[in-house]
């Protein structure tokens, strides 16, 4: 085999099946209630597409992977590909979560000192 036949032998393939539990244990685990309705509102998926992948184990098109990717970013991307969680999007995961954590701290710090602002 040749150098490109190499290289794909390197790159694990997920199957559909493990794919799709994989998407719907991530998706259930953001969204414990109305799952499906909760990742329409977030993403523009129809919750009648989520509920298959969620009843019949179909996992999603391109288009709609691609949707929960710039939703819910890299912890999906570990979540479903648990296999490369050494990968670049293992960082990233970290990085996103340090992000979030800030601009939530950012928002306690402002409400904190509105309240001081708030004392005679």
């Amino acid at each position: 085999m040749g150098k490109t036949g190499q290289a794909y032998a390197k790159v694990s393939q997920v199957d559909g099946r493990t794919l799709a539990e994989r998407v719907s244990a991530f998706l259930r685990s953001q969204h414990p209630l109305k799952t499906a309705q909760c990742v329409e509102a977030e993403t523009n998926i129809s919750a009648n597409t989520v509920r298959k992948w969620l009843e019949q184990g179909n996992a999603p098109s391109g288009s709609a992977y691609d949707a929960l990717v710039c939703r819910y970013g890299a912890d999906f991307l570990c979540a479903v590909h648990p296999e490369h969680a050494g990968a670049w999007f293992a960082d990233l995961a970290r990085k996103q979560r340090q992000e979030r954590l800030e601009r939530r701290a950012a928002d306690l710090r402002r409400e904190l000192a509105e309240l001081q602002g708030d004392r005679p």
